[in-house]
């Protein structure tokens, strides 16, 4: 039971030796962590415990995804299902609102750009990723995905580029490091 740690000690309990203690500390910290906490969580995807990276990533998504608005929380909800159910362009509608609502919330721009890539519209997309990449520079998915459209594109200097930075900040994007290595 993770709930009975402030955030407080949930960010001192991250540099305890007791694995199950650093688990509790960063699974917490996705419920109640902060931007500010990013660069611990982002420190914790270098551990040499699996499962501490792991839990740190969940952590990270779990802070990214957080509006804190009652409003825009459920919004934001129904635009990445939509995205789910291939519904881009109502997806694209429902996430318009959310940023009209919370333009700093970087997540938005983020999933609307996942919208516009599944309509086959990587301009913008590439514009929306750019604009979560302003908002939230660690964002290491949207790194990735850049780097995706631009190895589409047929750019593999830029689509590596976009891949160093991913794996700078996240070294466990499989992924990237193969599609960099190859």
């Amino acid at each position: 039971d993770w709930t009975l740690l402030n955030r407080e000690q949930a960010l001192e309990q991250t540099q305890s030796k007791q694995l199950d203690q650093r688990r509790l500390a960063y699974g917490r910290l996705a419920e109640i962590g902060t931007m500010d906490d990013i660069p611990v969580l982002l420190a914790a995807l270098w551990d040499e415990e699996e499962l501490i990276r792991g839990i740190a990533e969940q952590s990270v998504w779990g802070i990214w995804l957080r509006t804190d608005d009652p409003v825009a929380d459920p919004m934001f909800q129904t635009g990445m299902m939509l995205i789910m159910q291939d519904e881009p362009r109502l997806a694209i509608e429902k996430l318009n609102q959310v940023i009209a609502l919370k333009p700093d919330f970087a997540e938005a721009w983020n999933r609307r750009g996942h919208a516009y890539a599944a309509l086959g519209d990587d301009d913008r997309a590439l514009a929306d990723y750019e604009q979560t990449l302003k908002l939230n520079p660690y964002q290491f998915g949207a790194l990735s995905t850049c780097a995706e459209i631009w190895m589409m594109r047929s750019d593999y200097r830029k689509a590596a580029d976009y891949f160093r930075r991913a794996l700078d900040l996240n070294p466990n994007l499989q992924e990237a490091a193969e599609a960099l290595h190859a």
